[in-house]
């Protein structure tokens, strides 16, 4: 199971003017099925890592999927793509194979008896700078009872800075420049860099590594020269 990192960097000088918008880094999980949801929303740091694996739960919730609503799970399960999960008595069973399912699908069955309709969809684990934030939903779909729906998750996220926002909310509108980013394959890793002016940039793996440590280093270089030759001379 791959393990992916988003690594977001923003100068200190870009902090500022964020922070007075009360703007938070949001990002968003794509899939084919169901509408949007910010899959997890931060106060932004000068760096700052995110990390999850390529693995998916499903959820159930009463929460009605409009914009604006934030997503609370009532009942979860972790899932395999390529089963049929049924929804019944408050819980998912354990799932049974469904050869016709499209690769990499989840299923669902709504079978809730005294509910019209629920809100479905998957949700992932995701770390943000070192904090565990378990199963948050990545998409929301209403559900009549009776009925099913699938869900096919990609390897694609969206980066962008939003007002108004926290982890869990369904979102049909981005206010702000964004950007899209695609993992899987040889592609575990991506570093951004966001500059008011130009908006969201990717910076290549060497780059990335050495603007994060160039600081530090420099300093460290400083110091040794001064050292060795009694700090005649400096960087």
């Amino acid at each position: 199971m791959p393990n992916y990192t988003l690594n977001v960097d923003f100068d200190p000088a870009e902090l500022t003017p964020i922070y007075a918008a009360n703007e938070q880094v949001t990002i968003v999980k794509q899939s084919r099925d169901g509408k949007p949801v910010a899959w997890v929303a931060f106060v932004p740091f000068q760096n700052n890592t995110v990390t999850w694996k390529d693995s998916y739960a499903l959820y159930a919730s009463n929460t009605l999927a409009e914009s604006g609503a934030i997503i609370s799970q009532l009942s979860n399960t972790p899932a395999s793509p390529g089963l049929q999960y049924t929804f019944a008595q408050g819980k998912f069973d354990s799932g049974t194979v469904d050869s016709t399912l499209p690769p990499n699908t989840y299923d669902i069955v709504n079978q809730m008896s005294g509910f019209n309709e629920l809100t479905f969809g998957l949700a992932q684990d995701v770390q943000v700078n070192g904090t565990a934030q378990p199963n948050h939903p990545i998409n929301a779909q209403v559900v009549p009872v009776q009925q099913t729906a699938q869900f096919t998750p990609l390897d694609k996220i969206t980066v962008f800075l939003q007002s108004n926002v926290q982890s869990g909310m369904v979102l049909t509108t981005v206010r702000s420049a964004s950007i899209e980013l695609s993992f899987g394959g040889a592609t575990t890793s991506r570093t951004l860099r966001y500059r008011a002016g130009s908006g969201w940039t990717v910076v290549n793996a060497l780059a990335a590594d050495i603007a994060r440590v160039g600081p530090a280093l420099h300093a460290a270089v400083d110091s040794f020269i001064d050292v060795a030759i009694g700090g005649r001379a400096r960087f």
